[in-house]
């Protein structure tokens, strides 16, 4: 009886102390990393590499270079990366998310993988509503504008930050990685959503 009580108290303080989350402490938060917790296809993708080219749009590497190897903030700053993105993939119809033919897109690609695929739809399912209309709305405003040189409608790129998100958030547990980093990221994702942090 009491080596039970023990495991179970000792079980307690560890959860406890697992899941205290300061969200004024960003330090130990390295979001840029994130796209190493939760397993996706990665490689070179050549129309991610043609539209960082044609938009000075900085990618992690020549072989990170999927949707989920940015970042929620790395997406929502290159709104013209972003809409050069889904413009070439077809996603964007009468400046609405084209369902059909993001469905097309990943069953294509990634037929290898119907759980990413299907991970993939729940989050762009996720994504397009009002939500990310107001949004998209609010960045055109003047202001964003003249804070980069390269703004362009930001609706695909607030849709693109929305998917990265939804994405890690959502990730199945056999995908997450079990390192102490990403699980205190996903905490910090979870936790803490007026952070500056944009997981």
């Amino acid at each position: 009886m009491i080596l039970a009580f023990t495991i179970i108290f000792g079980y307690i303080v560890w959860f406890a102390g697992a899941i205290q989350i300061d969200c004024d402490k960003t330090d130990q938060i390295h979001e840029d990393q994130i796209h190493h917790c939760c397993k996706h296809p990665d490689g070179h993708n050549q129309i991610m590499a043609d539209c960082a080219k044609e938009h000075g749009f900085k990618l992690p590497n020549s072989n990170e270079q999927s949707m989920m190897d940015l970042t929620a903030g790395h997406a929502i700053a290159g709104t013209c990366f972003a809409k050069c993105v889904f413009d070439k993939l077809n996603f964007m119809k009468d400046d609405n998310l084209d369902m059909e033919a993001v469905k097309k897109s990943l069953l294509e690609k990634h037929s290898d993988d119907p759980e990413y695929v299907n991970e993939m739809i729940r989050a762009f399912n996720h994504c397009h509503g009002k939500v990310e209309e107001n949004a998209a709305k609010f960045m055109s405003n003047p202001i964003f504008k003249h804070m980069t040189k390269d703004f362009c409608e930001p609706k695909s790129a607030v849709i693109m930050a929305c998917v990265i998100r939804q994405f890690f958030h959502n990730c199945p547990s056999f995908r997450w990685a079990k390192t102490e980093e990403c699980e205190n990221l996903l905490q910090f994702s979870r936790n803490c959503t007026d952070s500056i942090a944009t997981l």
